[in-house]
């Protein structure tokens, strides 16, 4: 089964990198689906040429509105040919991002034909994954019949080089989906927190639709080792 690759550059590379991925990853092979989102500002430079790559972005504002200053809308994506979205990273929760402002993202993303990667997970190793429920319930209340995909990250292992265990990645995802299911939605889950080429065999025996992956991403050589499934 195809997985989906995602990799979230953050506020990493420039113009020289970002060309040198272009070039690298439109001659690879890849048997996986692959999302790339880079920082608004370089997405030109994505010249995505291969068939299973795709153009995805950071994060979207959570309405229209022309007045909001620094703010990046559904339509500026829609004209580089953005396919998907991350949503409630933990990293914008911790700026103040609310459950309820992370549902507006993701009307705002389906009512612009954007595919919401949305984002959740428990803060500390000892939280119960109880939160997952009100976390996936709040965020599908506005959203539409579309496309979605969850990323459990627990928060506490981002960045840190721990991870759950396999099988606690596997609870989590199961809470994810039957929540999910109970709004309606059939939806994919990542797992990300943490994934690189040392530990990319052990998460991948879960049972996750595919990664969302930070650093690994700005290391070229690395993150084309797991895209070849090497």
């Amino acid at each position: 089964m195809k997985k989906l690759l995602v990799a979230n550059y953050k506020m990493n590379g420039n113009i020289n990198f970002y060309q040198k991925v272009t070039k690298v990853l439109n001659k690879i092979k890849l048997k996986d689906t692959v999302i790339l989102c880079p920082p608004f500002v370089y997405m030109p430079f994505l010249k995505l040429k291969n068939k299973n790559i795709f153009l995805g972005a950071q994060d979207i504002s959570n309405i229209e509105n022309t007045k909001s200053t620094g703010q990046i809308g559904g339509k500026m994506l829609n004209e580089f040919n953005c396919k998907y979205v991350i949503i409630g990273h933990s990293e914008r929760r911790a700026n103040g991002e609310s459950d309820w402002f992370v549902a507006d993202k993701v009307h705002n993303a389906h009512k612009h034909d954007l595919v919401p990667i949305i984002c959740v997970g428990e803060n500390t190793k000892t939280s119960k994954l109880d939160v997952l429920v009100e976390q996936v319930g709040i965020a599908l209340s506005k959203a539409e019949t579309k496309e979605i995909i969850f990323a459990y990250e627990p928060v506490w292992a981002i960045g840190s080089g721990e991870q759950p265990t396999v099988s606690k990645i596997n609870k989590a995802l199961t809470i994810i989906r039957d929540t999910a299911k109970e709004f309606g939605f059939d939806v994919k889950v990542l797992y990300g927190g943490s994934v690189n080429a040392e530990n990319y065999q052990e998460v991948s025996k879960s049972n996750a639709d595919g990664f969302l992956m930070g650093g690994v991403s700005n290391k070229l050589d690395e993150f084309v080792k797991i895209l070849k499934g090497e």
